[in-house]
């Protein structure tokens, strides 16, 4: 029998494929940080990949705030485990970004949205498509 986070990934993998309503995932999601947040600290790779489903759903829920209540826990953490100029780190602060942005929190967007193009900048080039729309989407706001 499965036990520890390996079970609560089990159960939220049975939850999707069941298509459970969102605001059920979500519920899942933070039973399981709660349950692994009595073993782990918060930069656990289990905890972080929960709370990164946790962000999904909020998105998905269209529940800003939570999305960046969880955004906002998992960027530190993930700047330590992955390599320097990730683009798992730069999705972040994109996602981030963005969200603050959305909710016309433009100056800590624009911060959030200039560290994700400075790691883009290394792993694109600073004349990637990417950086070319990001730059016209900060200005924009």
């Amino acid at each position: 029998m499965f036990r520890g986070p390996l079970k609560s990934q089990l159960k939220l993998d049975a939850a999707l494929d069941s298509v459970a309503p969102p605001s059920e995932l979500l519920e899942m999601c933070e039973q399981s940080l709660d349950e692994m947040g009595a073993v782990f600290d918060d930069n656990n790779v289990y905890m972080l990949h929960m709370m990164y489903q946790a962000m999904g759903v909020c998105l998905y829920m269209q529940d800003p705030d939570g999305a960046i209540r969880y955004g906002e826990k998992i960027i530190k953490p993930y700047s330590k485990l992955y390599p320097p100029y990730s683009l798992n780190v730069s999705s972040m602060y994109l996602k981030l970004g963005r969200l603050y942005m959305g909710l016309e929190r433009y100056s800590v967007g624009i911060s959030t949205l200039k560290k994700a193009m400075a790691i883009m900048e290394v792993a694109h080039g600073r004349d990637h498509l990417y950086l070319t729309e990001l730059r016209k989407e900060m200005t924009r706001k």
